[in-house]
């Protein structure tokens, strides 16, 4: 916890699905079984000086988080962040928000094992097949989230870049 003021509001799987919006295009998602999935959740969106991200979790922590702003404590995190906002509004999926859209997205792109270990260290590769589209998902033999990915088409091959990808915290983050 923070003596930093974050102020932590619920939004409603209504206000997370036009949050989502981009991303749902962007990955082809279907936007009523992921609504469905979201309105199971209780959303917290934690605003911050320095950060703001979006929250799920199962249980509802309204009650406890008054009483600890009434008391000067200020939690920094709720639940499992699945969206990082910056302060210009650009959303940036998180890891755990790849679990979740792996079942219910198309733009999905899913790698042998030789591949996901250079993915999961950051690298770029290189496949033959032609893929229609400019961001996927990648998963491996199991439909396991793995990383976001830009694609880019060369002549005779497609690059597979990784964003976001789960090797990340081991690398940088952690």
């Amino acid at each position: 916890m923070s003596s930093q003021k974050m102020l932590v509001k619920t939004i409603s799987a209504h206000e997370l699905m036009k949050i989502l919006e981009k991303i749902i295009m962007e990955f082809d998602c279907s936007h009523d079984e992921i609504y469905e999935h979201f309105s199971k959740c209780y959303i917290y969106e934690i605003i911050g000086e320095k950060f703001s991200q979006i929250s799920l979790s199962t249980s509802d922590f309204s009650n406890i988080i008054n009483v600890m702003s009434k008391i000067g404590l200020h939690p920094y995190m709720i639940g499992t962040p699945i969206l990082r906002v910056t302060k210009s509004k650009k959303i940036f999926p998180l890891l755990p928000l790849g679990n979740i859209l792996t079942k219910y997205c198309k733009k999905i792109i899913r790698l042998n094992e030789n591949l996901i270990n250079k993915i999961i260290y950051g690298k770029t590769i290189e496949i033959n097949d032609k893929i229609g589209f400019n961001r996927a998902i990648i998963v491996n033999k199991y439909g396991e989230f793995i990383a976001y990915a830009k694609i880019r088409r060369e002549k005779k091959y497609t690059l597979i870049i990784p964003e976001l990808d789960i090797g990340w915290y081991l690398r940088k983050g952690g």
